[in-house]
C-alpha cells in the first residue's frame, strides 16, 4: 500500500517561455495559469521583487538579498539567468491526495558583486499556479565559506493594507477578526492574509534546513521582514537556503486546496523503501502506567481498530537528567504527601533521564518547579510484555522521548537511543521539547528524523516545531504540534481558524479530546477535527477513559482513516464554521465543525462520480444534546444535503458506493 513516491511525468525546458524581459527591465516568472507572476529588477545595484496575483499586485518593490555581518554585499550585477518549466507528479506516501502534481514555471537570476571580490548570490524564483516562492542559492565560492549574517535583506513590502491572522508564539490562539498588517508587529510563519474582494494568500517557508527558521517583524506599516528566531546563519557553500513565498487563492477555501505548494519545494521521499511506515489513530494510554492496565489500553485499541498505544512522560524516569542541585531543592521543597508516598522508596535512581532503561516506582515530575512537587507517577512495567501483546493483537507501542535529554542537548547519542528503541520492537517515538530555533536546530532536527527513518520509527515531533514540508523527503515524520492544541485550552474561534492558518503548512498535533465536552462542544464537533484537522497520525487523549460515552459516532471513529486520496473544501467560513471532505478509496468522509451559533450548512454533493448510488451515513447533532443521532441514507452526485449543526456542534459523514462491501 505504501510504496516510495515515484514521478510520473517530467518535462523541462531550459529559457522556454518561462520569463519575459530584457536585460533592462524586470525579469519576470509567471505561472502555467498566468494568474501569479513574480519580477526582479535591480535598483542601484539592489534586487527588488514584485509579487502580482490575478491582476492585482500583491508585494510591491521588496528588498532581496542577506545581510552579511563582516562585510556586506556590494552593488550587484546580473551575470546569468535561466528559465525553464517542470511539470511532474509524486505519489506522497502519507498525505492528503494520492498523487500530487509539481507543475511550475522558474526562473534562476544570477547575481555578482560589480566590485571585488566578486560574491555571487542566485536568487531562484518559482511560479505555480499555487502560489509563488523564491530562495537564495549560494554557489560554492571560498569568499562566503565561514561567513555569518544576522538577518536577510529580505521584505515584503505590501501593495495595500491588508488584514492578517497573526499569532505572536507557537502555542497563542487565533483570533477570527484580522489585524492589519501595520498592527503586525511580530508574527509566527505562516501568516494568512486577506487580499480583498475573497481573495486570499498565506505567507509560507518551506524546506528549512540550512538557516534558522524566522518570524515576521514589522519595518515599517506595510513592511514586514523574516527575523532568526535564534542565532545567526553560518555559510557554506554550495548552499541552497529556505524556500519563502506565498499560497495564493481566489477565496479561502482555495488555501487549503492549494497548500501542496509547501511540500512541492522539498526534496523528493529519501527513503528507499517505505513500506514499513504505518500511519493511523494514536490513543494516549490512560490510567497508571503498569503492565496490566496497559494491556487493557492494548485491548481496546485493537477493538477498535486503532493502530497506537502511546506512553507518555515518566515511563523512563525524569524527562531530563537531574542535577544534584535539583535533588536537593526537590527534597528540601516537596509537600508532606509526597514526601510520605516516597518514604523508603529508591526515587532518586528514577531521576537519570535515560530513555534507554525503564523506570520502576515513583517518578517526580519538573525540576525547580515546586507547584508541580506533588505531582508523581508510579511505574510497574514489563515493557517488552507490553510490546509483544500490542503485536498479537496489531497495535504498535509508541513511547515519549524528551528532546533535551539526546546529544548535544543531552547526554545520549540520537542513534544510540533510537537503535535501542527499535531493537525492543517499539515502533514510534513522540520527541519533545525540541530544539528548533537556530541554525543548529534545525540540521540537527532533520538528522534526527533522518536516523528515525534508518531504524523504522515513524515520529511525532512536539512543541515548537512548525512544519515545513519535510514529510515528503521523510514520510516517516507523521505530524508534529507547533501549534496551539486542545491541551492549550483553545476557544472554539481557534479551532476553526487552524485549517486556514497553521495546518497550511502541513499537519498538526492537535491532541483532541473527543469526548471532553470543554465549553459545550458536542461529540461531533470533536470527532469532526479527525477529517478536518489532516495528519497520517491523530493522537487522541482520553479515548479509553471516556468509552463509557461511546454512541452512535462510535462507528466513524473506528473507520475514518488518517491518510487520503482527495479533498474538497465544502465550508469554509474562517472562525465560524468549516466542512472539509477527504476521501480514501471509494470513501468520502466529511467532517464539519461550527461556532457559538446553531446554524444548518448546505452540502452539495457534486464531487461524487455522478449518478452512482451512494450509502449515505450521516452523524448529526442531537438538538439541546451533545450526543450524536445517526441515520442512512440513499444520494447520488447531483444531490445537496441539508445539516444543522448545534452550537459548538459538528457533523460527521460517511459516503460510499453502494456496491462496496
Amino acid at each position: 500500500m505504501f510504496q516510495r513516491p515515484c514521478i510520473h511525468i517530467v518535462v523541462f525546458l531550459v529559457c522556454a517561455g518561462a520569463f519575459q524581459g530584457r536585460a533592462d527591465e524586470a525579469l519576470t516568472c509567471v505561472s502555467p495559469d498566468g494568474q501569479n507572476v513574480v519580477s526582479l529588477k535591480l535598483v542601484d545595484g539592489a534586487p527588488r521583487y514584485d509579487v502580482i496575483y490575478a491582476g492585482k499586485a500583491v508585494i510591491r518593490d521588496s528588498a532581496l538579498g542577506l545581510n552579511l555581518d563582516d562585510k556586506p554585499f556590494g552593488a550587484f550585477e546580473i551575470v546569468g539567468t535561466q528559465a525553464g518549466a517542470v511539470d511532474t507528479s509524486w505519489k506522497p506516501v502519507v498525505g492528503e491526495r494520492d498523487i500530487v502534481r509539481d507543475c511550475y514555471n522558474h526562473l534562476t537570476i544570477r547575481l555578482q558583486e560589480r566590485a571585488e571580490p566578486k560574491r555571487r548570490l542566485h536568487i531562484e524564483f518559482r511560479a505555480y499556479d499555487e502560489g509563488v516562492a523564491f530562495r537564495y542559492v549560494l554557489p560554492e565560492q571560498p569568499a562566503l565559506d565561514g561567513a555569518t549574517a544576522s538577518s536577510e535583506a529580505t521584505e515584503f513590502h505590501f501593495a495595500s493594507d491588508l488584514g492578517a491572522y497573526p499569532i505572536p508564539w507557537t502555542e497563542a490562539h487565533y483570533s477570527e477578526t484580522p489585524t492589519p498588517i501595520r498592527e503586525c508587529k511580530s508574527a509566527l510563519i505562516p501568516l494568512t492574509i486577506e487580499l480583498g474582494d475573497g481573495a486570499m494568500a498565506s505567507l509560507i517557508e518551506a524546506h528549512v534546513a540550512n538557516q534558522p527558521p524566522c518570524r515576521l517583524k514589522q519595518k515599517d506599516e506595510r513592511t514586514l521582514r523574516p527575523e532568526f528566531r535564534k542565532g545567526k546563519l553560518t555559510l557554506a557553500t554550495p548552499a541552497a537556503l529556505t524556500w519563502r513565498g506565498l499560497i495564493l487563492a481566489p477565496n479561502v477555501a482555495g488555501l487549503i486546496e492549494r497548500r501542496t505548494l509547501v511540500e512541492n519545494l522539498n526534496p523528493p521521499c529519501a527513503i528507499d523503501d517505505t513500506s514499513w511506515i504505518k500511519p493511523g489513530i494514536f490513543i494516549d494510554n490512560c490510567g497508571p502506567i503498569e503492565t496490566e492496565n496497559l494491556k487493557r489500553n492494548m485491548d481496546f485499541a485493537a477493538e477498535h481498530h486503532l493502530g497506537y498505544v502511546h506512553i507518555d512522560w515518566s515511563w523512563y524516569g525524569t524527562e531530563r537528567k537531574w542535577s544534584e542541585e535539583a535533588i536537593a531543592h526537590f527534597k528540601e521543597h516537596m509537600p508532606e504527601s509526597t514526601r510520605k508516598r516516597l518514604e523508603g522508596q529508591d526515587w532518586i535512581r528514577n531521576t537519570h533521564g535515560n530513555p534507554m532503561t525503564v523506570a520502576s516506582g515513583y517518578v517526580p515530575y519538573l525540576q525547580f518547579q515546586t507547584r508541580f512537587y506533588g505531582s508523581l507517577s508510579h511505574i510497574d512495567l514489563d515493557l517488552p510484555e507490553v510490546i509483544r501483546y500490542g503485536r498479537s493483537k496489531g497495535v504498535g507501542l509508541s513511547l515519549y522521548v524528551n528532546g533535551g535529554t539526546l546529544k548535544p542537548y543531552g547526554d545520549h547519542d540520537v542513534d544510540l537511543v533510537f537503535r535501542t528503541l527499535a531493537s525492543w520492537g517499539v515502533a514510534a517515538l513522540k520527541p519533545g521539547f525540541v530544539a528548533c530555533d537556530s541554525q543548529d536546530d534545525v540540521q540537527w532536527l532533520r538528522r534526527l528524523v533522518a536516523i528515525a527513518a534508518k531504524h523504522k520509527l515513524v515520529l511525532n515531533i512536539h512543541d515548537g516545531y512548525i512544519a515545513d514540508g519535510m514529510r515528503r523527503t521523510y514520510p516517516n515524520l507523521l505530524t508534529q504540534e507547533g501549534g496551539g492544541g486542545r491541551e492549550t485550552n483553545p476557544p472554539v474561534t481557534h479551532e476553526l481558524m487552524l485549517p486556514f492558518t497553521r495546518h497550511l503548512v502541513g499537519a498538526h498535533d492537535h491532541t483532541p479530546t473527543l469526548y471532553s465536552g470543554q465549553d459545550g462542544r458536542t461529540k461531533l464537533f470533536e470527532l469532526a477535527q479527525l477529517v478536518v484537522y489532516h495528519g497520517a497520525r491523530q493522537s487522541v487523549r482520553d479515548a479509553y477513559s471516556s468509552r463509557n460515552r461511546f454512541g452512535a459516532e462510535m462507528e466513524f471513529f473506528e473507520r475514518v482513516p488518517t491518510v487520503w486520496d482527495d479533498v474538497r473544501v465544502l465550508k469554509a467560513e474562517p472562525g465560524d464554521c468549516v466542512v472539509i471532505a477527504r476521501r480514501s478509496g471509494l470513501r468520502w468522509f466529511i467532517g464539519g465543525m461550527n461556532d457559538e451559533d446553531a446554524r444548518q450548512v448546505e452540502l452539495p454533493l457534486d464531487f461524487l462520480d455522478g449518478q452512482v448510488p451512494c450509502r449515505v451515513t450521516i452523524f448529526s447533532d442531537v438538538k439541546g444534546s451533545r450526543d450524536a443521532h445517526r441515520q442512512v441514507i440513499r444520494a447520488t452526485g447531483a444531490d445537496i444535503l441539508y445539516i444543522t449543526m448545534e452550537p459548538r456542534g459538528g457533523c460527521a459523514l460517511l459516503i460510499e458506493p453502494v456496491t462496496t462491501p
